[in-house]
This record gives structure tokens, C-alpha cells and sequence, in this order.
């Protein structure tokens, strides 16, 4: 018999039935109520939908149903595909076109807009509404009171999908990266063994969407009799009392997040003190933010590296990794090294393995690495080899000791000149001078060089930061050809559902001020 996700839940609402599972402000459910409820929705979705393996949209923040959603769509045997709150309602209409959602999870504040995209989605049977809803919609709480209380016998195998995540869509329209049953379980594996260990009692607090990075977690705290910890929107001085309140043990935040925390943290006030791991990612974290934050709240950060179509964590700067050596803490800059269950390579233009310090695109393979992109196959074989290699399209370096360091992305590489720049090269160089507090950095069109470096920069609170000072720091730590030609000071970098900054929005932006002027 496989272990599956169906099973762990199972497993979990046995073993640890009176403790608690689920926290959202006032309102909590034990092990043994959250069975209870995920059973009867389990049911609901089967008696919604015309088959089994098909396709339920959840557009919820984080709150209680948001994570019953997740755990009942396992157990009934089907395709959970989240929406991020932050998308438009074009994109939020292509992810229930592409995945041809029949039932859609939401609250009364999203109901009315999503119910005026419904005209043409004709496999979208059912929306099921929290908090009641407009005519039209299923009433959540209706449901579940009326079902029975007896999971569903649902068959699960390893080999059937179980989540579609969809890309940010900064180069187009987001694709469906296609987990499995077995890749999310795999995925778990990776993350309680090599990231976090979870023990029964342990909190996390879910400080970022659980429609993307925080929400792969749900399943290995609950499998493991931990808590899960909602706030629906990331407040530091919330997020303190949170964890104060609860003695979480654990968050994931992106550096922007750490950045925010530590502002207002800074001297810490202890009530952070009973997290023993703070994982960050999703976006490079600048060195000086690193240092800063280790020297307020200790050693007690964890980096990791993956995406979409490869969940992180494929590699893992552990907890004891995060100090200064002798080489002066160089790999703090690194991604880490590969978790054990996974094969990365870094390969040239030709295809071929470059040698330690030779810079091309890293590919991935290993059992939690998506089956493809959902209903796209020609997607698929663009980035997925036969033998089983996901191209991530980052380009990046491993050195002697085998620690993996992230360039930039490949389409983002900028040639000027004939000289290649990569922007994160030149954004780290410019997130060390102390009065700037994000920068990114993109190729605009040049006649004479191809392309030139363009700078954006968010400056620090107060901070009279010139272009000339700014272009005469990367003078120093950058070769001439890599400083920005181009410096504008912005009051904030646009950025998407994931909080990837839009560089395709920065450079038209651009254009148009030209223009204009």
C-alpha cells in the first residue's frame, strides 16, 4: 500500500484527535472536529462533481475553511487548484477556464465578482460560498451540516494529480504545474527531513498566502500533529502577539517580510522568541538584511530555493549553515546545497555539465518535481526532458564545496555590449549601500550597445540617496559594463500575485515617462 495524502490525513485525525489543528483568531478545530468537517465536505465535493480527479478552485484568504478545503479535496479524490487573492479577474477566470473547474470555493466577499465571471466557464457547476453568498451560490456551512459525516472511499494512487499551481505569469498567461499525490508527499518528506522536523504540538504561523508557498506546508504539519496558525494578512506587530500567543515554532516569510519585521522588531521584545525556524524564500535575501536579521533574532533562519513546477524545498541552507566561517560567511549568499532526494545539474548552452564555478541553467529531477503543466503538453516539453528533468530556466554556479548560488533568470539576463549581466548581480551590488531598501534592475533597448542596465530604486525611509553617489557605489563593487546607465528612484516596485517584482511593468513604465517627456 502507497502512502498518499488521504492516508497521512487519516493517519493524523486517528493519532492526535484531541489536540488542536487549526487556529484562525477566536475560532480553532481539534484533529478530531477537523475529520469530522473535512469528511463532510469530502462528501459534498464527490455528490458536486461529475467525476473523480476533477477540479476544485479555492479563492479563500487564509482562514479555517481555507485549510479544511485543502485537506477534504484529498480525501475525496480530487484536484485542488488554488487561487492567489491577489490576481485580476482575467487571471483569475483563466485559472478556472484552464483547469475546467466544477466547483469553486470562496467567501462572501469575493462571491458577487466571482459570480460575473461565470457566463461562458460551462464546466463551473457549483460555487460554495462561506459567510452565505448571493443567489446563485451553495451555502457552506448549509453543505457540510447536511452531509454525511463518513469519509468518501475515494481510491488515491500516487500517480494522480492532486494540486495545479499556477506560475506568477511574468512571461505570459500562468501555466498549471501539475503535482502528483506521490510528488506532494515527496515534497513533504523533503521539508519535514532536511527544512523543518515538525512534533506533535508545534505551530506554524502562516504569514503568506496559503494559495502559494506558505500553503504547501499545511499537509506536513498536519500529518505530523502540528498546528496550523492562520493570519490572513501579514501585520508584524500581529505576527509578534501570534506567535507570542500560540509559542509557534515555525514561519515561512520572503525577505521583504523579514525586512518588515525587523523594522519593527528591532530590539527584539521576546515574543518572538518561541520560533525555532524561520524559513525564508522566494526572493534572494540582500546580505546586509541577513546579517541584520541574524544579529536580532539568532540562529534561527533556514533559506530554501524551489518553485512551482519544483516545490521547494531542492535546496536547503540548514539552520547551522547560517554563520560566518572563513571564508567570511561567502555562502550566505548561496541557495544551499541539494536536498538528498534530489539531482541538480548546471548545464551550459550545449547541454553539458560545466565544472565547479562555471555558470549555466540548473535542471532538477526527483520524485517531487511536477508530472507537467496541466492539459499543456507543448509547455511541458519545453522545460521537462523524457528522463525526467525539470529546466528551471535560473541560471546560477555551484563551488568546490558544493553550495548552489543563484544568478539570475535566464530570459532576464541582460547583453550589453556583448557582455552578459545578470540583474542580481548588480541588485546585490546595489542593496549594499545602507540607504537603499529594494532595487531591481532590467535591460532597456540601446542602439549603440543592445541593451543597457536600468536601475529602480526604492530608497529608505528619509534617506537622501543621489543617482551620482548610487552609480559611484557600483562603481566599486561592479565592473564598468555592469553598473546601471540608467538610475530612477521609485516610490515601490510593482509586483505580482507571488510578490515577484514585474520587471515587464517597470521597463514599459519607463517607456512611457520617455515618451511622455
Amino acid at each position: 500500500m502507497a502512502v498518499t495524502a488521504p492516508l497521512l490525513i487519516e493517519r493524523a485525525i486517528r493519532w492526535h484527535g484531541p489536540r488542536v489543528a487549526i487556529i484562525d483568531g477566536e475560532r480553532s478545530l481539534t484533529f478530531r472536529e477537523t475529520g469530522d468537517r473535512t469528511a463532510r465536505l469530502a462528501n459534498v465535493l464527490r455528490g458536486l462533481v461529475s467525476e473523480p480527479g476533477r477540479c476544485v478552485a479555492v479563492l479563500l484568504p487564509n482562514r479555517l475553511e481555507a485549510v479544511e478545503a485543502d485537506l477534504a479535496i484529498a480525501r475525496a479524490g480530487l484536484v485542488k487548484a488554488p487561487i492567489n487573492a491577489r490576481l485580476v479577474a482575467a487571471e483569475r477566470r483563466h485559472v478556472l477556464a484552464n483547469t475546467a473547474a466544477e466547483v469553486l470555493i470562496t467567501e462572501r466577499s469575493e462571491a458577487e465578482a466571482m459570480m460575473e465571471l461565470l457566463p461562458g466557464l460551462e464546466h463551473l457547476r457549483t460555487v460554495l460560498c462561506c459567510d452565505g453568498g448571493p443567489a446563485g451560490t451553495l451555502d457552506y456551512e448549509t453543505a457540510l451540516s447536511a452531509a454525511a459525516a463518513t469519509a468518501p472511499a475515494a481510491v488515491v494512487r500516487p500517480g494522480d494529480p492532486s494540486v495545479v499551481l499556477h506560475t506568477s505569469g511574468t512571461t505570459g498567461r500562468p501555466k498549471g504545474a501539475t503535482w502528483t499525490d506521490g510528488s506532494r508527499v515527496a515534497a513533504m518528506r523533503n521539508m519535514l527531513l532536511e527544512e523543518c522536523p515538525v512534533e506533535p504540538g508545534d505551530g506554524i504561523v502562516h504569514a503568506g498566502s496559503l494559495a502559494h508557498g506558505s500553503g504547501s506546508k499545511v499537509l506536513a504539519y498536519f500529518a505530523r500533529g502540528g498546528r496550523n496558525i492562520l493570519t490572513s494578512r501579514f501585520e508584524p506587530e500581529s505576527f509578534a502577539r501570534l506567535v507570542e500567543r500560540h509559542a509557534a515554532t515555525s514561519t515561512f516569510l520572503v525577505p521583504t517580510m523579514i525586512r518588515m519585521l525587523l523594522d519593527a522588531q528591532d530590539p527584539p521584545d521576546g515574543r518572538l522568541a518561541p520560533l525555532r525556524t524561520i524559513t525564508y524564500g522566494g526572493a534572494p535575501a540582500p546580505r546586509e538584511l541577513l546579517d541584520r536579521a541574524l544579529a536580532t533574532l539568532g540562529g534561527v533562519f533556514v533559506q530554501v530555493y524551489g518553485s512551482c513546477e519544483a516545490p521547494h524545498p531542492v535546496t536547503v541552507l540548514p539552520r547551522e549553515l547560517h554563520r560566518v566561517d572563513g571564508d567570511d560567511g561567502a555562502h550566505l549568499a548561496s541557495a544551499g546545497r541539494e536536498v538528498t532526494a534530489i539531482e541538480l545539474r548546471i548545464l551550459d548552452e550545449q547541454g553539458d555539465d560545466v565544472r565547479d564555478g562555471g555558470v549555466g541553467e540548473l535542471v532538477v529531477r526527483g520524485p517531487s518535481v511536477m508530472a507537467g503543466y496541466w492539459g499543456d503538453p507543448s509547455a511541458t516539453a519545453e522545460v521537462m526532458t523524457d528522463d525526467g528533468w525539470y529546466c528551471t530556466g535560473d541560471v546560477g554556479h555551484r563551488d568546490e564545496r558544493g553550495f548552489v548560488y543563484i544568478v539570475d533568470r535566464k530570459r532576464d539576463m541582460i547583453i550589453s555590449g556583448g557582455l552578459n549581466v545578470y540583474p542580481a548581480e548588480v541588485e546585490a551590488a546595489i542593496h549594499r549601500h545602507p540607504a537603499v531598501r529594494e532595487a531591481s534592475v532590467v535591460g532597456l533597448p540601446d542602439e549603440r550597445w543592445g541593451e543597457r542596465v536600468a536601475a529602480f530604486v526604492v530608497r529608505g525611509d528619509g534617506e537622501g540617496l543621489t543617482v551620482d553617489e548610487l552609480v559611484e557605489h557600483c562603481r566599486v563593487h561592479l565592473a564598468g559594463y555592469k553598473k546601471p546607465t540608467v538610475v530612477e528612484f521609485v516610490d515601490a516596485l510593482p509586483k505580482g500575485a507571488t510578490g515577484k517584482v514585474l520587471k515587464d511593468v517597470l521597463s514599459r513604465e519607463h517607456r512611457a515617462r520617455e515618451e511622455s517627456r
